[in-house]
């Protein structure tokens, strides 16, 4: 049984293969890949953990896709990017953000650390993610 159900919010998509391995060879199913608002919207309602990039084949959207993700599904969501700069909007319910490119070890732990808190545990975030206030 799967782990948890991981949607995968990015539009390059040898990155979004990368993080498919990643996420899976962790223990964890793929729910899907979004590479635009609308197609994370599909398949939000599909998703327990959600790795999302800021910017997206319909421009800099991932701050929109991670709080609608987080506020209407109640999703665990990390920023995954390499424009950790980009995130200035307050992202209340996002949990915290890892730059690219993020090693696979840190990948697996940052999706452990969402599942222990999803399940109400308290853990520690990884070295190497920053959490949001």
């Amino acid at each position: 049984m799967a782990l948890g159900r991981i949607l995968i919010v990015e539009d390059d998509a040898l990155i979004a293969v990368d993080l498919r391995d990643i996420v899976e060879s962790s223990g964890y199913e793929v729910v899907g890949i979004a590479d635009s608002f609308e197609s994370a919207q599909r398949l939000a309602p599909f998703a327990t953990i959600a790795l999302v990039d800021v910017n997206l084949r319909d421009g800099a959207t991932g701050p929109r896709i991670a709080q609608y993700l987080a506020n209407d599904f109640g999703v665990a969501v990390v920023m995954v990017t390499a424009n950790p700069e980009m995130i200035v909007t307050d992202l209340s319910k996002v949990i915290g953000l890892i730059s690219k490119p993020a090693q696979p070890k840190l990948i697996g732990s940052v999706l452990e650390y969402l599942r222990t808190i999803r399940e109400g545990g308290r853990g520690s975030p990884p070295e190497g993610m920053r959490i949001f206030a």
